[in-house]
């Protein structure tokens, strides 16, 4: 077969499924098939809509719903394969990325796909914690063997413990960022997602991915992500209008290293 090639803007026609490169690369994902893989970042893309759509529970959680006929007609297979492929990515007999709650008789499951990310955060959470036992220990035991010890070194090693307990809370906090782009060096909140959706609207992936491979390739970073990608559309809203106005002699100052 004779594929032809892809020329200026025809390359951004198509739409597009993102698999993240940890599920390829990390050895906790590894007991999945690479379709069972491919399935997962279907269910991912359809996320996003889901949200659009206010399939939301009543804690907030976002759903999906996709039938088994619909992943028998994209994976071209049986409802054998397509119910396999379903088991390796169940909570109950597979690797736990995604959940599915029945609706009723006649009603199609709905599927919870949950964050592939958030096992590390929880691993990272509990190495902390273990840490932080370790250390209680540690002092606890200094503190039996020391016959004499001033009343103000105690206040002053539990005020050096409170400003710990703070630090750990402020780390737990900023673990409830997430990864986004194709290099995964774009965190936000959900929050912050959500923001940036009704600011950008359906851009906001083409932004992420943007502002993603700007920093990768220029050794790039900044403190907020977030505010980053609304100055980054701001610049690009404002220079549109700038094009559709008449032409003037007057030049911009415009600095495009920081722009999209």
């Amino acid at each position: 077969m004779n594929f032809d090639y892809f020329y200026n803007r025809q390359s951004e026609m198509y739409n597009f499924i993102r698999l993240p490169m940890v599920l390829m690369e990390d050895e906790i994902f590894e007991s999945i098939s690479i379709e069972a893989k491919v399935l997962y970042s279907y269910m991912l893309n359809r996320m996003g809509l889901s949200y659009k759509n206010g399939w939301i529970d009543e804690d907030g959680k976002v759903f999906i719903y996709y039938t088994i006929e619909s992943i028998k007609e994209q994976f071209n297979c049986a409802s054998e394969k397509a119910n396999k492929l379903i088991a390796e990515l169940d909570i109950k007999s597979g690797i736990g990325l995604i959940e599915k709650k029945r609706q009723g008789l006649g009603k199609p499951n709905r599927i919870y796909v949950k964050d592939f990310m958030s096992i590390f955060n929880n691993m990272e959470l509990k190495n902390q914690e273990v840490r932080k036992t370790k250390f209680q220990k540690f002092d606890n035991r200094n503190s039996r063997d020391s016959n004499i010890e001033s009343q103000d070194f105690r206040k002053s090693e539990g005020n050096y413990n409170n400003i710990n307990n703070n630090e750990l809370r402020k780390n737990d906090f900023s673990k409830e960022k997430k990864p986004y782009g194709i290099y995964k060096n774009i965190f936000l909140t959900d929050e912050e997602y959500r923001d940036l959706s009704n600011e950008i609207g359906s851009s906001i992936d083409e932004y992420i991915e943007r502002l993603s491979t700007y920093m990768k390739a220029n050794n790039r970073a900044y403190e907020d992500h977030k505010a980053t990608i609304i100055n980054w559309y701001l610049n690009d809203k404002s220079k549109n209008q700038i094009k559709n106005q008449p032409k003037t002699s007057k030049k911009m100052n415009y600095d495009i290293g920081e722009s999209l």
